[in-house]
């Protein structure tokens, strides 16, 4: 009886470690992440890395997930995907931003439709939308991916890289200023700030459809009403004009046409006489609805800003009589 005893100790002594190391194969095989290995956007704008709002589609089922910039160009997971293979479709958008609402609607092998609520209607950093989608060999493959192709082959046991192509979602206005050679012979014109503003409008809500072979295929613009205006200081340095054209800054604007009409360029600048003597401050707020005209997603449009005034200027003390009397 005491040999039968020991028997089954022994017995139940291997099980345990058999049964411990079913646990250990488990731990030390966990899913391979999906891992970023290149993004390429067209170039256009600044061009800024950032997080990466993703969702990934199978079937039915949509997972939500943050490729988090790390700097260097590299991008870590935050990702978590089932076990086995199988086929995703991704779509996403750049920069994330916590207040943003999103969410991803109307998805199968041929598109989705990316809903992304609180977008400021001016902004002075890029935004992009995941238009194309590639599977990488490795962490090297730089092969950029294609406009319109959102699909790609996930393996839990092996490594997955993807590359990211990204298409502009704002329009990109660069403003250039110059004095008129008449004006230039008797002021000096200093520009102290110069800010977008915005009336009447919150933020947009945009639902933008992405279909394979194309990218982006449409997006509807939502405007949400707010009360006061809205401001983007673009510039905040001092700078003196010359004759010659200059690019002074620049910022990034929803192409959406209700917002055209309610878009100024507000310009704070000083101006001195030819002696150095500050004459006045002034403040002028510029309507950028008709230069804005038909400006579409993704352009770099560069407006002009001459300062040629019709009108009679302030006198200086310094200023020589401009009319003389004689006998």
């Amino acid at each position: 009886m005491k040999h039968l005893q020991n028997i089954l100790m022994m017995t139940a002594i291997v099980l345990l470690a058999a049964c411990s190391q079913d646990v250990a194969d488990q731990v030390q095989e966990p899913n391979a992440p999906l891992r970023l290995a290149r993004v390429t956007r067209v170039m256009t704008g600044d061009l800024e890395n950032s997080d990466i709002r993703v969702f990934l589609t199978n079937g039915t089922t949509a997972t939500e997930g943050l490729f988090k910039y790390a700097g260097a160009s590299s991008w870590t997971t935050q990702l978590k995907l089932k076990s086995g293979a199988r086929t995703y479709q991704l779509y996403g958008y750049m920069p994330d931003h916590a207040e943003w609402t999103r969410s991803i609607s109307d998805w199968d092998e041929n598109g989705a439709v990316l809903h992304i609520g609180q977008i400021p209607p001016i902004a002075e950093q890029d935004f992009c939308i995941v238009t194309g989608v590639r599977q990488a060999a490795n962490e090297s493959d730089e092969t950029a991916a294609v406009r319109g192709a959102f699909s790609f082959d996930y393996d839990s046991q092996r490594e997955n890289y993807i590359n990211l192509f990204l298409d502009h979602l704002y329009s990109h206005v660069i403003f250039c200023m110059r004095v008129s050679e008449e004006y230039d012979a008797v002021r000096t014109i200093r520009i102290k700030r110069m800010k977008l503003q915005v009336a009447d409008i919150s933020h947009y809500d945009v639902d933008v459809t992405l279909a394979n072979g194309v990218g982006i295929s449409s997006v509807a613009h939502d405007k949400v009403a707010g009360t006061g205006t809205r401001e983007l200081t673009i510039r905040d340095e001092e700078i003196t004009l010359t004759t010659s054209s200059t690019t002074v800054c620049s910022g990034y604007i929803l192409p959406a046409t209700t917002l055209f009409e309610k878009l100024s360029l507000v310009i704070e600048y000083d101006i001195y006489d030819k002696r150095g003597n500050k004459i006045s401050e002034r403040t002028v707020p510029n309507s950028l609805a008709y230069p804005l005209e038909e400006l579409q997603r993704g352009e770099e449009r560069t407006l002009q800003v001459n300062i040629d005034p019709s009108y009679l200027y302030d006198l200086s003390q310094e200023d020589p009589p401009f009319v003389v009397i004689r006998d």
